[in-house]
């Protein structure tokens, strides 16, 4: 009887767990975040998913300040989601724990790929972010600040600082301009000096370079001086700072085109200044699959069907994003001369700094330290030099790696 009754328990707990695992096939789960529309859209495709194959996958939405916990909670307590949204930080950090997509989608069709330490793609890119300055148009023509637009010549930095100090010291004007607070949006100033942050990835590097000194010194002197505003700072988002109309520019990202479609001020994009060249920094999300999550086949079937131009466009349409599909059919409505000042900036960037940068964010940890960097040179109680502090980011960059 016994032995009956540890048989039976046996049988129903093989159909237990196979019934589990067909359930982990039909639902798979995806870890989300939205800084805008992404997530409506992501859900039409998901509802237009489950109708063509009868695989349900449901969104997980999270907060991004949030996010990377939680997907390293849930990794760490066996419970991976099927899917999730990724930025180059959450690929290099979590690597390991990602899927290989070889042979899942065709990489020839896509840029801004990222790949393992054994060379292989683990993210579909879903889409592209680059750098770049929008303008307060009223204040620019109230105050005569010339200004290039697409097609015309690039200004130098030396012209572009020329030009917005105009707006120094009037009644309307906080300051100039201000930056985003993360510091890569002050690193494109390297690549347009010509420094190359990496000669040999984390062992020979040119952050100490005269340049690189040069460029971090200029902007510590454009804090100090009031050119720009380390208010940035204070309430760590800069986009509200802009949208209260006394700034003349902003450095930031292309998703603010969308952000800025109702600002009570009319505004545009210009190209960056450029030093010795014209460079941007590429970011962007992917789709990537999770291993141990129980149905791993199922998700890279999902990603398969995602790279497909018609599915994959219908995201980018419907986002604030750049496509990284080539040959891709985007229409970006009434904004598409902002967006294309960002696609003209990374047509004018050098391969070798895109690469460079992809070295840069395989380094672990890598944003906070870089971030510490310039909210260090726009501290007004700062007493280390810009050399000092570059000594300080190759020591500590260097020694992650080791």
């Amino acid at each position: 009887m016994k032995k009956f009754v540890l048989v039976l328990v046996t049988v129903m707990a093989a159909f237990f767990m196979f019934g589990c695992n067909n359930k982990g096939e039909d639902e798979l789960t995806m870890l989300w975040w939205s800084d805008g529309t992404e997530g409506f859209v992501m859900q039409t495709l998901l509802n237009r998913y489950e109708v063509e194959t009868g695989v349900k996958i449901t969104l997980v939405s999270t907060p991004y300040n949030e996010y990377e916990q939680r997907l390293a909670t849930m990794i760490s307590g066996g419970q991976a989601p099927h899917l999730a949204r990724v930025t180059e930080g959450h690929l290099n950090n979590f690597q390991d724990q990602i899927l290989s997509l070889k042979g899942v989608f065709d990489e020839d069709e896509f840029k801004n790929l990222f790949f393992n330490k054994n060379g292989e793609v683990i993210g579909l890119p879903m889409d592209i972010t680059a750098n770049g300055l929008f303008v307060n148009l009223d204040l620019l023509d109230k105050y005569n600040v010339n200004y290039p637009e697409l097609g015309e010549p690039v200004w130098t930095w030396a012209q572009f600082e020329t030009e917005m100090n105009k707006l120094r010291d009037k009644s309307d004007v906080t300051a100039p301009g201000i930056f985003d607070h993360q510091a890569h949006r002050f690193m494109p100033l390297f690549y347009q000096n010509g420094v190359k942050l990496w000669d040999t990835p984390y062992t020979v590097s040119n952050l100490k370079s005269a340049k690189a000194v040069a460029t971090l010194q200029k902007l510590m002197d454009w804090y100090s001086n009031g050119f720009l505003s380390n208010q940035t700072y204070v309430v760590k988002n800069s986009a509200s700072e802009f949208r209260k109309g006394t700034y003349g520019f902003h450095m930031s990202g292309n998703w603010n085109v969308s952000a800025y479609q109702n600002l009570t001020f009319n505004w545009t994009v210009v190209p960056m200044p450029k030093g010795d060249n014209r460079a941007t920094i590429l970011g962007g999300k992917s789709m990537a699959a999770l291993a141990n999550s129980g149905a791993e086949k199922e998700a890279k079937a999902f990603i398969t069907w995602l790279a497909k131009g018609v599915n994959h466009d219908q995201y980018t349409n419907g986002v604030p994003y750049l496509t990284p599909r080539l040959g891709a059919v985007v229409n970006y409505g009434p904004y598409a001369e902002q967006y294309n000042v960002f696609l003209d900036e990374i047509a004018n960037t050098d391969n070798l700094y895109i690469t460079d940068w992809l070295n840069q964010v395989m380094i672990p940890g890598m944003y906070p330290i870089i971030n510490l960097l310039v909210e260090t040179a726009a501290n007004p109680s700062n007493t280390k030099t810009a050399l000092e502090l570059l000594t300080q980011l190759e020591t500590d960059l260097k020694g992650i790696m080791d």
